[in-house]
């Protein structure tokens, strides 16, 4: 087993941005709150309405926090080091306020996810640019949602008396004029 190597986010964005990923910061509080990468706090601090704090430190961040600093905006600063504030509801079981400080990602994570995503290129697209050229691959990719397209058009209609399958039972079909 592997030893856990958390890093910096400004680490973080140099690996997104050696693959020629744009919007670094935007990608990886994405990647953070689809559950892609790990990430980590040093202190995060939840504050339900009326009750009292739990500080947890070296934890795990929750996607659905960073669902809240996607939301809110503040991708900035989760990235910048500082601490993140995440306004809570004010009425008794709301969503609680959190603040998290000390953000890090982990690595193994984060280059198994753009290795996934960079993977594929055309022996011309990589050997003109080292990392994931987006535009190289939309230009690979294009014909093939062309010709899924043209087959659209073969589809023959239901008719009368036709077999059609829902949700694992098998229905007749029967057009009334």
């Amino acid at each position: 087993m592997s030893a856990h190597q958390p890093v910096l986010p400004a680490k973080a964005i140099k690996l997104v941005e050696s693959r020629n990923l744009e919007k670094a910061d935007d990608l990886l509080a994405d990647f953070a709150a689809a559950g892609l990468i790990k990430t980590y706090a040093l202190v995060r601090e939840i504050r339900p309405a009326g009750g009292p704090a739990k500080v947890l430190r070296d934890a795990q961040i929750p996607t659905q926090d960073w669902e809240r600093i996607v939301a809110s905006k503040k991708i900035h600063a989760a990235l910048n080091g500082g601490t993140v504030r995440l306004e809570g509801s004010p009425l008794q079981g709301g969503m609680p306020s959190v603040l998290i400080t000390g953000i890090s990602f982990s690595e193994a994570a984060l280059v198994k996810v753009l290795d996934r995503y960079c993977v594929g290129l055309p022996a011309s697209a990589s050997e003109q640019s080292s990392g994931c050229d987006a535009h190289a691959m939309t230009k690979s990719i294009a014909p093939c949602i062309e010709a899924s397209e043209a087959k659209k058009e073969d589809v023959q209609p239901i008719r009368s008396g036709d077999l059609v399958r829902r949700q694992h039972q098998w229905h007749r079909f029967t057009v009334v004029d």
